[in-house]
């Protein structure tokens, strides 16, 4: 008997959902909720939503931990009433009580029932399976009726309006955002033509580094299949009769959870960036997570986010404390252990140049910190912070 892979398990589903049951519409294919996924989303035929989380094999404890966990947030944020259930080869016993304890539906779906039903009702679906690629060129065809339209549903038995952004949002999304993704864009978009526009030119850490930006327009580029677009904008950093290339990236970096956040579905980050290729070192901003909407402003501060394999976490320390004796404030953000770079104002008006300056000239600072840090193999050493 063919072995199928999970993607060709989720594959025949996609094209033959009424394997599960009958009536299902597509909403979702590895539809993300803040930092969690689920296999395939669907609207029942009485308007429900199915989440179901599929395994090629045996269903494990794992597998009901993820979809448990995955409807409690979404819970949070739709008021729907939503279904879960596991599919597999083999749902064992004691999974099933688990299951039935906290209502989880579960369906056993066995490699000789897809191939018994697909060579009598699909028999070109049946020879595909066995020629690379055509399965999953023929899933990606299936229609589906996207998540938000589902939501968003005002005539029909689905019910709505859903005017919430928050489904889609990204886990750490900025409080100040507004429900109004078109508002978010428009704002985004004028913070992001400031900088685009700003002929920044400052001198960090007590004068010793220069920064300013080079007369030349900004570059359009697209890198990662796509999933990368925006503008670059060319700078110099000089210290001590030494030149390094700088730039910043102003565009999208993927999907982040940013498809009812702003109107065209895309993200917004700035990413300043010191170096060249692999010696390259950045920080990233994202816009989602520092806009005030209706304020027209950026949150003051910016959460300082290391981890281990970027920045090791014995150097942490050492980086708070060369922000603070540079002039640079840190400090707790609400009392917890989240350290913030606190950076001022920074609103659309007559002082937007100054302000996003100060904002460019923070995030420069923390780059050449992580730079420091790196050494000179990963990163570049400056004398004077040794």
């Amino acid at each position: 008997m063919y072995i199928l892979s999970e993607k060709e398990f989720e594959d025949i589903l996609v094209i033959h959902p009424e394997l599960i049951e009958d009536g299902l519409v597509l909403l979702e294919r590895q539809g993300q909720l803040e930092n969690r996924r689920t296999d395939l989303i669907f609207a029942d035929k009485d308007s429900n939503l199915l989440l179901t989380e599929l395994k090629r094999d045996i269903i494990t404890m794992e597998s009901v931990e993820q979809i448990l966990d995955y409807r409690g947030r979404l819970k949070k944020q739709v008021d729907k009433n939503i279904r879960a259930m596991l599919i597999g080869q083999e749902v064992p016993g004691d999974i099933q009580d688990i299951c039935l304890s906290n209502n989880i539906e579960w369906k056993e779906i066995r490699t000789e029932e897809l191939f018994n039903y697909l060579m009598e009702n699909d028999p070109n679906l049946y020879q595909s399976i066995f020629i690379e690629g055509k399965l999953y060129k023929e899933a990606v065809g299936v229609p589906r009726l996207s998540f938000q339209d589902y939501l968003n549903a005002t005539s029909s038995p689905l019910g709505g309006p859903y005017t919430s952004y928050q489904f889609f949002a990204p886990i750490d999304a900025s409080p100040g955002l507004s429900n109004n993704n078109k508002e978010n864009q428009l704002v985004a978009n004028e913070f992001m033509n400031l900088i685009k526009n700003h002929h920044f030119n400052r001198r960090l850490f007590q004068g010793i580094v220069h920064i300013k930006r080079l007369d030349e327009p900004p570059e359009w580029s697209v890198t990662a299949k796509g999933a990368w677009q925006g503008y670059v904008v060319h700078y110099k950093l000089t210290s001590n009769q030494r030149s390094i290339p700088c730039e910043i990236y102003l565009g999208t970096i993927g999907y982040r959870g940013n498809k009812s956040t702003f109107a065209d579905e895309k993200s917004r980050f700035l990413v300043t960036r010191i170096g060249k290729g692999k010696k390259q070192i950045t920080t990233q901003y994202g816009f989602h997570k520092y806009l005030n909407t209706n304020k027209k402003e950026l949150l003051p501060y910016y959460e300082l986010k290391f981890n281990a394999k970027g920045l090791p976490k014995k150097y942490w320390d050492d980086v708070y404390r060369l922000l603070n004796d540079n002039g640079y404030q840190v400090e707790d953000l609400n009392g917890k252990n989240n350290k913030i770079l606190w950076l001022g104002k920074i609103g659309l008006s007559e002082d937007s140049d100054q302000q996003v300056g100060n904002l460019l000239k923070g995030l420069f600072a923390i780059t050449i910190l992580k730079a420091h840090y790196k050494g000179k193999e990963k990163g570049y050493v400056f004398d004077f912070l040794q």
